[in-house]
């Protein structure tokens, strides 16, 4: 039996320093690993993605929605429409986010003052809502990549046109804005007359009643403000650039990961661009 197996040792070693057998006994054992390889990426040791063992993610999924927080006053970003929906720019980025977890988008509508407040309680999953990307706001919350870049404007009446030519001309000014925001905080550069205004609708009255000089917003935001008013005019450029992002807590970094991916995916198809041109009047 010895004997045996010392030959078929030699036998073995004489074949392996053999090339003409040594080089498809290497094609063989590639072709192995490869196969081995394979199953496994395809097993279910690895078919679960990191973001499914999250908890946040879990619940999620068991609850079949995920709550978004929105203040739907900001057309063409988010508003509520004669059907008593949700609409706008945010919402189907959010939908879209949604669907890509596997579940349905559950909007919740919330006061601008009290948005960020909602977030952090766990009353909501995420946030959407024209909401800038500010190193203060990142000290507390967690942002998306930039999904789109608002720059300030100025609406004014054209009958102020030869008085107002630019942000240069608004020192001194009554400015409306919606209270708290980025806007709030950039016309307080130009005026210490700025009206804070729960939503941008009652600012327009109050502009084409001559109680204000200008409205400062965002470019998207200005374009639905004069749209259809022969009296109003978005003034020159974007002065400014803003960054808009979804808001999630900072330890919600699954699901952080999950809203850049639909993002990501979003911009390569080009179907966030198509989102974004179908909303904004051109």
């Amino acid at each position: 039996m010895t004997n045996l197996i010392s030959r078929f040792c030699e036998r073995s070693k004489q074949v392996l320093m053999n090339k003409k057998f040594l080089f498809p006994i290497i094609i063989i054992v590639i072709i192995g690993l490869a196969l081995i390889f394979h199953y496994l990426v395809n097993s279910s040791l690895f078919s679960t993605q990191p973001q499914e063992l999250d908890p946040q993610i879990q619940e999620i999924k068991s609850r079949g929605t995920i709550i978004i927080g929105t203040n739907a006053t900001f057309p063409p970003m988010e508003s509520i429409d004669e059907n008593g929906n949700f609409a706008g720019i945010d919402i189907e980025i959010a939908k879209k986010i949604a669907q890509d977890l596997g579940v349905e988008a559950e909007f919740k509508q919330i006061d601008w003052q009290i948005i960020f407040d909602q977030l952090l309680a766990g009353e909501t999953d995420m946030l959407i809502s024209g909401i800038t990307i500010l190193p203060e706001r990142t000290e507390k919350m967690a942002f998306s990549n930039p999904y789109f870049n608002a720059g300030q404007v100025i609406v004014i009446q054209k009958n102020k046109l030869q008085e107002i030519m630019g942000v240069a001309n608004l020192y001194g000014k009554k400015i409306g804005v919606q209270a708290d925001t980025t806007r709030n905080f950039e016309a307080q550069k130009f005026t210490t007359e700025v009206v804070g205004y729960l939503d941008y609708a009652a600012a327009k009255t109050d502009l084409l009643n001559g109680n204000l000089d200008a409205i400062m917003v965002d470019y998207p935001v200005g374009i639905d403000l004069v749209a259809g008013e022969e009296n109003l005019v978005i003034l020159g450029e974007p002065f400014t650039q803003e960054f808009y992002g979804v808001a999630v807590r900072k330890e919600s970094q699954a699901l952080l990961n999950q809203i850049n991916h639909t993002l990501v995916q979003l911009k390569k198809s080009g179907e966030l661009d198509g989102i974004i041109n179908q909303w904004i009047k051109k």
